[in-house]
């Protein structure tokens, strides 16, 4: 549901900043990104923009105070005023993520996941993200997560495809085909 109600913000906010070059759009992204960060931290202060009580006037002022005192540029702050207005600030990390994807798409890059048992190097990761790249045709950039439990090797998500060389994954294999033995 949420995805659905964060689209058309993303959308219309790619629509709006289409001749902003991309790394004026990564910009945008990230003050949106610490506003959601904020939100996110401050469930109370999303609640103020919920509640009928608050009038639209300090809802308003809120609203122009937090993009003053993160200096966000006035695509963002006018964003933040339309989900405002439109009782919608709790979806603002799904329209980031959106809008992540819609930037991602405009300059050729597929996001995908690498889970691994420890913390890999910058090279590892660059490293398989340049392989990933050229299995898959687009550039590919991968997010780290730590996952103790699979104990050697790794698990790597792109899209609707996994690729899954974990030891754990392994020995779960081979345990399921010993009891059907």
């Amino acid at each position: 549901m949420s995805r659905r109600v964060a689209r058309p913000y993303a959308v219309a906010l790619l629509e709006v900043t289409t001749r902003e070059s991309v790394p004026a759009l990564r910009q945008i992204e990230g003050q949106l990104a610490m506003v959601a960060e904020l939100f996110r931290a401050e469930p109370e202060l999303v609640r103020v923009f919920e509640v009928p009580s608050v009038p639209p006037a300090a809802k308003r002022r809120l609203v122009d105070t937090i993009a003053e005192s993160l200096a966000l540029r006035p695509v963002a702050h006018r964003l933040l005023v339309a989900l405002a207005h439109h009782v919608r600030l709790r979806f603002l990390g799904e329209v980031v993520e959106m809008f992540r994807e819609l930037v991602d798409r405009r300059e050729g890059i597929v996001r995908g996941r690498v889970e691994v048992p420890v913390q890999p190097t910058a090279q590892q990761v660059e490293t398989l993200a340049g392989a990933l790249t050229s299995l898959l045709g687009p550039h590919v950039r991968l997010d780290v997560k730590v996952r103790p439990e699979l104990l050697a090797g790794f698990v790597v998500r792109v899209g609707s495809r996994v690729f899954d060389g974990s030891l754990l994954t392994q020995v779960r294999r081979f345990a399921s085909e010993a009891a059907a033995e």
